[in-house]
């Protein structure tokens, strides 16, 4: 993976998980980094050039804190704007393959009224998004990879498969069946449902369409709502990392997510990859 790592810190103590599993990640794939800090462009110019060059070096000293950090080739930028346009915008400019972020400041009334500045850099970016929560001291062991077979689970069981090469990754895919009920039983004992037969279908049309991870599991069909199935196997396997499409149709506009990312990247159980 040749392409740039970019992370953004606010230079909080929040957000040094981020920029450690940064360079512990660029440092395993191989990938220069560019740590990134945005300031407000709406300040007066003098006190933004004073904060900026304030940030820079607190940027550079940051970077140089981290372990290891002069083994990986990295770089620091500072831009003025606002974070949810500036960090998208310079992800295009570096063509970086992925863009690395790590909590937000909790809000609880704000964050039920509107989105959040990381909800909006997910939503504005064509690139991957990882969000950072767990402490960095180990490699992912487990990813937990949320599977509609659709192109955007796809390349983000196939992102998390490079960041994590060691880790065992297990498959799923929720099979909603709407009015459980009301369906007729199945016609011979022992056979699946329609709705499970055709989704062992898709199952088996994708993978001889891919070239799929050596140390993917079996891919589980669980029957149930998928915010649901998710939660529950998420408690079962308690995953280091959750790799999730941001929607499930292709073609889908880039401002879309889906409810299981949108919902996921509010309060994410563990370090989260959202890919299109």
């Amino acid at each position: 993976m040749p392409k740039t790592f970019l992370v953004a810190t606010d230079l909080s103590p929040r957000a040094d998980r981020a920029v450690q599993r940064a360079f512990r990640l660029a440092g395993w794939v191989g990938t220069d980094l560019v740590l990134v800090s945005v300031i407000d462009a709406d300040l007066p110019a003098e006190i933004a050039g004073q904060m900026s060059a304030a940030a820079e070096l607190r940027l550079a000293q940051f970077a140089a804190s981290i372990p290891h950090s002069g083994e990986v080739s990295h770089d620091t930028r500072i831009v003025l704007g606002d974070p949810s346009e500036a960090i998208p915008a310079l992800a295009a400019e570096l063509d970086a393959a992925l863009v690395i972020l790590g909590l937000h400041r909790p809000r609880a009334f704000l964050d039920i009224l509107r989105e959040t500045t990381r909800e909006r850099i997910v939503r504005h970016s064509p690139r991957p998004v990882l969000l950072v929560r767990d402490p960095v001291d180990h490699a992912y062991a487990t990813v937990l990879a949320a599977l509609d077979f659709a192109p955007a689970s796809t390349a983000a069981l196939e992102l998390a498969a490079r960041l994590a090469p060691e880790a065992d990754i297990h498959g799923l895919h929720a099979l909603h069946v709407p009015y459980r009920g009301f369906l007729a039983p199945e016609p011979v004992p022992g056979t699946p449902s329609p709705l499970r037969a055709d989704a062992l279908t898709r199952l088996a049309a994708w993978h001889d369409s891919h070239v799929l991870p050596a140390h993917l599991r079996e891919v589980e069909i669980v029957e149930g709502p998928a915010h649901r199935v998710l939660a529950e196997r998420i408690e079962a396997l308690q995953p280091d990392l959750i790799a999730l499409g941001a929607h499930g149709r292709a073609g889908a506009a880039p401002s879309i997510l889906g409810s299981i990312a949108n919902d996921m990247m509010r309060d994410p159980p563990c370090d989260l990859l959202i890919a299109r």
